[in-house]
């Protein structure tokens, strides 16, 4: 992945297409998992685990796969963020 800061912009630059990670939380990893399914359907991806919290109630997995735009990065964030079973994304 190729990301640098403009300097006029302040912006941070994405050189697309790129592996794009979002870390997802929630209770239910099973739930999680079905969720990403449903989500990126027929696009490659990878979900493996990443954390459980300390007293063991929230989990957390990555999320990897090959965004082609902005667009289809953000939206991917949205669809993921408006699901209930997503507590939150990192």
């Amino acid at each position: 992945m190729n990301i640098s800061m403009c300097k006029q912009t302040n912006r941070l630059q994405i050189e697309y297409p790129c592996e794009w990670e979002y870390r997802i939380i929630g209770i239910d990893e099973e739930e999680l998992r079905k969720l990403a399914s449903e989500i990126l359907k027929t696009k490659e991806y990878t979900l493996s685990f990443s954390n459980i919290s300390k007293k063991g109630k929230y989990i957390s997995l990555s999320l990897k796969t090959t965004v082609a735009t902005e667009k289809e990065r953000n939206d991917i964030y949205i669809f993921l963020r408006k699901a209930p079973a997503i507590k939150s994304i990192i």
